[in-house]
């Protein structure tokens, strides 16, 4: 597996100009559209052929300004990106490398273990432990003693065990 290089982030004053062409598909980009997708929409492509808006798309997207700018938005959560579980898995492999990396085993087997779940392999269960059936009862019954003493005849519990005050129903 190839090992990423970890760089220090870009600052905003260090960032390259951009016309607004290249600002537009750098948006568009953010936005969750594909390098194509984005340069259709921020170039007039009405006189190229498909194979030439893709070339130049992806030249574009290439682009170390562009691409400087993609990058530097990306580190900052900006945009609404989709999520694909190849990416959510690559993402949560590169952290627990970068955990490794830096000796913190706690992150890496947490990283390793949501991998695991997003892969289906491990399975949170939850139990959901009952109530005490005569606490609620006792509960329903302070502020409604006959429901609560309908309720503890069908569940064929004894209304004395809910009635603390050992009063009577007629």
């Amino acid at each position: 597996m190839a090992q990423r290089q970890i760089t220090k982030p870009i600052e905003a004053k260090e960032l390259p100009e951009l016309t607004e062409q290249q600002q537009e598909f750098v948006r568009l980009r953010l936005a969750g559209k594909n390098a194509t997708d984005a340069y259709r929409a921020a170039y007039d492509t009405s006189d190229m052929l498909p194979r030439t808006v893709w070339a130049e798309a992806s030249r574009l997207n290439n682009n170390p300004d562009v691409a400087a700018w993609l990058a530097a938005s990306r580190e900052a959560h900006l945009g609404t990106a989709v999520l694909t579980l190849n990416g959510h898995m690559a993402e949560l492999e590169r952290l627990r490398e970068i955990a490794l990396k830096t000796g913190n085993i706690g992150a890496a087997v947490q990283a390793e273990q949501l991998r695991g779940k997003v892969a289906g392999h491990q399975v949170e269960r939850i139990q959901e432990v009952p109530l005490d059936p005569v606490q609620t009862l006792k509960d329903i019954a302070r502020d409604q003693p006959e429901v609560a003493a309908t309720l503890a005849a069908q569940a064929g519990i004894p209304w004395a065990d809910i009635d603390d005050s050992k009063r009577t129903l007629n």
